[in-house]
């Protein structure tokens, strides 16, 4: 009897941590390493959550549209371990964002490598997947 609960037990394990291996995508897979790119903007969201938080940039274009960029970063132990909280970006930031772009170009989206906020001269930056 015991040993059919420890068996339980470790397929129960195995399979809620299966569940997290799959959900989870490479980076190198949806974003171009070998390329960089820089946008500015003002913050429209600040999504804390795992297991990538994401930041909405407003960036207006030269022809004076506004685009809605979508900017990942870590998990939250990953930005908690940065010194990074809920509220250290807010909406209404405004930020210059260097990272890398996505390989689908149609897309508005980046992997954040670093943050400037030029209003304090807040800055981050390192690499966290």
């Amino acid at each position: 009897m015991r040993r059919m609960v420890l068996v339980l037990l470790g397929v129960g394990v195995m399979l809620a941590a299966g569940g997290q291996v799959f959900a989870h995508h490479s980076f190198s897979a949806t974003y171009d390493g070998s390329k960089e790119v820089q946008v500015e903007g003002v913050v429209k969201e600040f999504v804390w959550r795992n297991p990538h938080s994401f930041l909405r940039l407003d960036v207006t274009g030269k022809d004076g549209a506004t685009v809605t960029w979508t900017l990942e970063w870590g998990s939250i132990s990953q930005l908690t371990h940065a010194q990074l909280t809920r509220t250290t970006l807010r909406p209404g930031d405004r930020l210059v964002v260097t990272g890398a772009p996505p390989r689908d170009e149609s897309s508005p989206r980046l992997r954040i490598g670093t943050i400037r906020r030029p209003a304090d001269n807040w800055s981050w930056s390192g690499a966290v997947d």
